[in-house]
């Protein structure tokens, strides 16, 4: 019979990491739909052209939806 030592409960530490992974995925996925929140509705990037604005944006609300729906179908 082998012994283990430190580690008994291997299943606790992969939820832990799980755990983190989501929490991280979830203020990624705020950063990116309010950088795109920021980008399309105010006038903090003024300084950008419009096209350019609107395109970033867009780029970033799609991006942010994708890893929100990664993320939902990884919890499963």
């Amino acid at each position: 019979m082998e012994e283990k030592y430190g580690h008994y409960n291997d299943d606790t530490e992969k939820k832990n990491r799980l755990g983190m992974n989501v929490v991280f995925g979830m203020i990624m996925i705020a950063i990116y739909l309010g950088m795109a929140y920021l980008l399309l509705f105010t006038s903090l990037f003024s300084n950008l052209y419009d096209i350019v604005r609107d395109i970033m944006g867009g780029v970033f609300a799609v991006y942010g939806v994708f890893r929100g729906y990664r993320l939902f179908v990884g919890m499963k």
